[in-house]
């Protein structure tokens, strides 16, 4: 289970136990750190923690100061200065500057709180809107994808902006959690942290071959949602893929067993360049952002060069999501080592970053082109 999913389901647990528990969150970031804006902790009354908000600095504190929030039931904004004297002589994180919203989770009904944690559960892309305040009722909305948002601000002008800031956001290819500060109708500034969820990704591995296993292995362990699809009985197995969904199908099913969705990777490793051809002309229209091809550039081309002379026509827009070869230049020669490229291509294709070095860069998290 992925951190985020364990962090949900330990408030859910709070909750539902009537156990009274604080919930952490980063809100802001000034600098390099080593968590970001949205990452979470949930300190309950007993002090057991669940997920980290910083790489092992600031947990200590942030407990500290969520037993005081439990007790009076009054959340509280702390800035840290990650300066650089504490982060080397801890030897954890990034200098530069966090906020953090520490606030106790609500044991009466909360609608637009329960929705956002029922939308997580069911893994429905979604954001929640909260007023950074320290004092009085807490202010926050349920912004579902689509439908009527949950909740209300004090501040009517305030929350229809921050409703069509959070939309905006979940149309983006890779939405970012981040606080922006709005100024009211009355000339008061007010702070709202937008919290955008999206569901984890999925990746799709077309092929069940020996190269497959470390990929699959290492997308499990990350949280991806990891389906093969091959028709192999023998190879397509539970045992050599513990964790994945397998959907044991030949490529004249594909329309009715397998479902590419605007977060689904793909992958292409059949070593059948028939197979690869067929499984092309089925990904390639799909809504997936990334579609990579095992093999040079060379065996991909002569393939699509079949597939058009079949009359089937790709937009340059479609093609622009195909990567082949697959992977990053880290020179990779062990089933594993390449495993390790092309879950690392994913993840920067995922976070809008081009995967090179780090040395020499200016900042960690930018990110370094355009979402789309």
């Amino acid at each position: 289970m992925a951190e985020n999913e364990q962090i949900i389901q330990a408030v859910a647990d709070t909750k539902a136990k009537g156990v009274r528990a604080a919930l952490a969150t980063v809100v802001r970031v000034y600098g390099s750190a080593y968590r970001r804006e949205g990452a979470k902790m949930l300190i309950d009354e007993n002090e057991q923690m669940t997920g980290m908000v910083s790489g092992g600095c600031l947990e200590a504190d942030v407990g500290e100061v969520a037993k005081q929030v439990i007790s009076s039931g009054v959340p509280m904004l702390k800035t840290y200065d990650m300066d650089e004297d504490l982060v080397w002589g801890l030897g954890l994180g990034c200098p530069g500057t966090v906020d953090i919203y520490i606030e106790p989770v609500p044991q009466e009904q909360d609608d637009a709180f329960d929705q956002w944690l029922a939308s997580i559960t069911e893994e429905q892309t979604c954001a929640l809107a909260t007023v950074l305040k320290e004092e009085g009722v807490a202010e926050r909305i349920f912004i579902p994808q689509t439908g009527a948002p949950v909740g209300s601000f004090h501040e009517l002008g305030v929350q229809d902006r921050a409703i069509t800031l959070a939309r905006q956001k979940m149309k983006e290819k890779n939405p970012l959690s981040s606080s922006q500060a709005f100024t009211a109708d009355t000339g008061e500034e007010i702070n709202v942290f937008i919290d955008i969820y999206v569901p984890p990704a999925e990746l799709i591995i077309f092929g069940a071959g020996h190269d497959a296993i470390p990929v699959a292995k290492y997308a499990v362990s990350l949280g991806w949602k990891t389906t093969v699809v091959d028709p192999r009985p023998y190879y397509n197995t539970e045992e050599r893929f513990p964790g994945t969904k397998r959907i044991l199908v030949d490529t004249s099913k594909f329309e009715s067993e397998v479902q590419i969705k605007p977060h689904t990777y793909v992958i292409v490793m059949n070593h059948h360049i028939e197979r690869d051809r067929e499984t092309l002309k089925f990904v390639v229209p799909s809504a997936a952002p990334y579609i990579g091809v095992l093999g040079p550039r060379k065996r991909r081309n002569r393939m699509m060069e079949a597939i058009q002379e079949e009359g089937i026509k790709f937009t340059e827009e479609l093609l622009e999501r195909m990567h082949s070869p697959i992977g990053l230049d880290i020179g990779s020669e062990s089933p594993e080592e390449i495993a390790i490229s092309i879950v690392a291509e994913i993840i920067a294709i995922q976070k809008g970053h081009e995967g090179g070095f780090l040395d020499g860069s200016h900042t960690i998290h930018s990110v370094s082109k355009t979402a789309d």
